[in-house]
Parts: structure tokens; C-alpha cells; sequence
């Protein structure tokens, strides 16, 4: 039976699938924390939510950097833009922006509430193996 979070699709569709990584362009909302890679946040995609693990800062925008891009920071603050890599530890399934809206937005809660809205920019899919071992 479907549970809340599932996304149907034909069996022989395969443009959808389980997410292993994926990039969310992110606006970080009013926190009084700073946020570090390797920190996990509650990601909520549609009715879909896991646990998402932050594996990389790629880069930031924000009042601390005058309005310009910095490349790998150390961390995020309040008000900030970034672009992150984010891993879900149970299944999570999302899309880009372009391909579909509805399955790209994203919206990340700490233990304080609302951490992070943004949007995906790109998925790398999980590959499920079939009985005999080879990848499908």
C-alpha cells in the first residue's frame, strides 16, 4: 500500500528513482546558529521527508561577502544564499527544477523550525540492482 511520500510511476519509467545526492540552491532563514557540512536537517520534498546529511558547501552569497560569490565556505549563517550538496539517509525522491517544479522544491527543518527553503539544481539517482547483481 502507498504510504505518505510515495511518488508512483509505471514500472518501466525510469526517469524517477531513489536519490543518492543532490544540489539545492538554498536561502537560509533568520537562525541564530551557524550551519557546517556534515550537520543533518529534516529535507521535505512534496509530502516526501528525510534525514539529509549537508556532504558539501559549494558556495555562498551574503551580506558577509559584499554580494559576492565565495567558493567552498566553512559555514552558513542567517540570510545567506548557498549552493549545497545534501545526501538523504531513507529513501527521497526529488527532481530538478526544470524537469518538474512540484519535486524540486525543498524545505529544510532544524530543531528550531524552518532552516532552509531552496530548490534543486540536480540529482544523482541511486541505482537499484537486479536479483542477479547488475545494475538496472
Amino acid at each position: 500500500m502507498p504510504r505518505s511520500g510515495d511518488v508512483m510511476v509505471y514500472k518501466s519509467d525510469t526517469t524517477l528513482g531513489e536519490t543518492r545526492e543532490f544540489d539545492a540552491q538554498v536561502v537560509v532563514w533568520d537562525i541564530n546558529h551557524e550551519i557546517n557540512v556534515g550537520q543533518s536537517l529534516i529535507g521535505f520534498v512534496r509530502c516526501g521527508r528525510s534525514s539529509c546529511r549537508i556532504s558539501k558547501l559549494k558556495w555562498k552569497m551574503g551580506k558577509e561577502t559584499g554580494g559576492k560569490r565565495l567558493e567552498d565556505p566553512p559555514s552558513l549563517k542567517a540570510n545567506e544564499m548557498a549552493l549545497c550538496s545534501f545526501q538523504p539517509s531513507q529513501p527521497l525522491i526529488c527532481d530538478t527544477f526544470k524537469t518538474c517544479a512540484g519535486l524540486s522544491r525543498v524545505a529544510f527543518i532544524g530543531a528550531e523550525g524552518l532552516v532552509m527553503l531552496g530548490k534543486v539544481t540536480s540529482c544523482e539517482r541511486k541505482h537499484l540492482c537486479a536479483a542477479d547483481g547488475t545494475k538496472t
